[in-house]
């Protein structure tokens, strides 16, 4: 299921399953970068496609990051290779990935046919910065991104208490993720100052989906974007912090065949 792909000089790592209508999944910064089970749900009613981005896992090319637009350009490159590229397509982001999903339908907006973000970076309120995530210890991020820490995943970071006693391929895997991260998401952090005026240019249908408890991006974030993007239908999932996806799988894919159908 996994494979790596040339596109425009650069190695795409991605996976894929089933046959339906297509859908491209975006990632995040952390968690989600692994083929989830939940993903397999999906590949019963669509074609899911779920790429790293530059930086991350097998895919090159994060040392060339200079902002999210170039992350827009790439994954344009990787729909037209993969013939995606005409239109009626989904597109799922997660947090970081959410931001990327968001600038890509506001930017090209006859791309993209259903749009769903969940937990998605990309805004900025004064009010309310988004919480910080570099530097933090694992136990750390992992009581910043979850809503409880008896999550599997949750409980194996908050069990790393010396992280130089993680394997070596790891933590240069893991830190070459967050040097591409950074690339794009330190200055400004984890925002672009120009997207929310692009949101109206959206026309796909969208489904905003958001963690009821989310300690990363606070709630206010997901009435914003459900303020800006026309006709966007808002979810607060109960019980949940910032990775959805992770928590309350059911939830969203229950979001996703209602947006969908």
């Amino acid at each position: 299921m996994t494979e790596k792909i040339m596109v425009c000089g650069e190695t795409v790592e991605l996976r894929r399953k089933g046959s339906g209508a297509p859908l491209l999944y975006l990632h995040g910064g952390i968690g989600d970068t692994d083929w989830l089970p939940v993903f397999d749900d999906w590949a019963s009613r669509f074609s899911v496609v779920q790429a790293l981005h530059p930086g991350f896992g097998g895919s090159t090319g994060g040392e060339k990051l200079d902002g999210v637009e170039d992350l827009v350009f790439h994954y344009l490159d990787l729909l037209a290779h993969l013939g995606w590229d005409q239109g009626a397509l989904t597109i799922v982001g997660a947090s970081f990935g959410g931001w990327i999903a968001a600038e890509i339908a506001a930017r090209y907006p006859k791309l993209v046919s259903h749009l769903m973000l969940v937990g998605a970076a990309g805004l900025w309120i004064d009010d309310s910065p988004p919480a910080e995530l570099f530097g933090r210890e694992p136990r750390e991020l992992a009581a910043l991104l979850f809503h409880k820490l008896d999550h599997p995943v949750a409980a194996m970071m908050a069990a790393v208490t010396d992280v130089a006693s993680l394997p070596e391929d790891l933590i240069l895997q893991q830190f070459k993720a967050m040097e591409a991260l950074a690339r794009v998401a330190w200055n400004p952090y984890f925002h672009d100052p120009k997207l929310e005026r692009l949101l109206p240019r959206v026309r796909a249908k969208t489904a905003i989906v958001w963690g009821a408890e989310d300690r990363f991006f606070p709630p206010v974030y997901a009435q914003r974007y459900a303020s800006a993007i026309p006709s966007a239908q808002l979810c607060l999932v109960e019980g949940a912090g910032h990775l959805v996806l992770l928590e309350r799988p059911e939830e969203v894919t229950r979001q996703l065949i209602k947006l969908t159908t």
